[in-house]
């Protein structure tokens, strides 16, 4: 739409001024190129318009019919960044793109006796339909670009630690929600069921998050990263057909190459 558009071209404008501007500034004194990786965990609860045959959060337990039903959610993620430090390297900027994988689903552990729960069709009849089902796996993939503050407070010859700040505006261009029936002959009821259930993911996700990290290496030379995320927020809703997220801890790697110096950006 023109609206998303229109967020998708500020955000950008406000990417390449802040980093341009704070370039222009002095010389670029420490330029490097980053590889980075990343898992997180999301901590969430169900969403309620899945009429599975009890209640579900992360973890439940049905004693009376011995029936286990988990939901889990992860965030995976590759990107390259591109970093520019300042006042002797213990400020940095960095931006970049990345790709991210928002993967949900909805299942019996492999230890249970049934290997199946019992899922509600939202269809307003009369008679309910009652489906056996496996498991329900939703993906959402994105392409992004985060706008990250590093401070490095403390760096010695060969280790230093951060603390990092960052947002993350992501825009989607692949999703599937997959039901997997017990029995393979339910397939064709598939669609109308996602369909009965109302929800509609949000094509653009978004993010802040802060992190605590080490980095190894010389600072004149190649560097590597290691950090650990604080309990983070979503700044979007919606993001996955399963789960409504409450916030997200992981880590992230990464290997900082460094680039020869240069005046391009200083201010004449």
């Amino acid at each position: 739409t023109d609206r998303d558009m229109k967020q998708k071209n500020l955000f950008l404008i406000l990417v390449l001024s802040l980093t341009f501007s704070a370039a222009r500034s002095q010389e670029l004194k420490n330029f490097t190129l980053g590889f980075e990786v990343g898992s997180e965990f999301v901590t969430g609860q169900l969403n309620s318009n899945w009429n599975v045959r009890k209640d579900v959060g992360n973890y439940y337990y049905d004693y009376g019919n011995g029936s286990s039903v988990g939901t889990d959610m992860t965030i995976s993620s590759v990107g390259i960044k591109p970093e520019i430090s300042f006042f002797n390297n213990r400020i940095g900027i960095s931006s970049g793109l990345v790709y991210t994988q928002i993967s949900s689903s909805l299942g019996k552990y492999s230890s249970d006796i049934n290997p199946f729960f019992y899922l509600l069709n939202n269809g307003g009849t009369t008679n309910p339909e009652y489906f056996k089902v496996k498991n329900i796996r939703d993906d959402n993939d994105y392409l992004g670009i985060p706008l990250e503050v590093t401070l490095l407070p403390f760096q010695l010859e060969y280790i230093g630690f951060y603390l990092k700040a960052g947002v993350e505006l992501n825009f989607r261009f692949h999703n599937k929600t997959d039901i997997q029936f017990y029995n393979a002959s339910m397939e064709p009821y598939e669609q109308e069921i996602i369909r009965n259930t109302g929800i509609t993911t949000n094509s653009i996700y978004s993010t802040f998050y802060s992190s605590i990290g080490m980095r190894f290496g010389r600072e004149d030379k190649i560097k590597y990263n290691l950090e650990i995320l604080f309990p983070s927020t979503f700044l979007t809703t919606n993001n996955s057909a399963l789960i409504v997220p409450d916030f997200y801890t992981g880590f992230k790697l990464s290997v900082l190459f460094p680039m020869k110096k240069s005046k391009i950006f200083k201010a004449e």
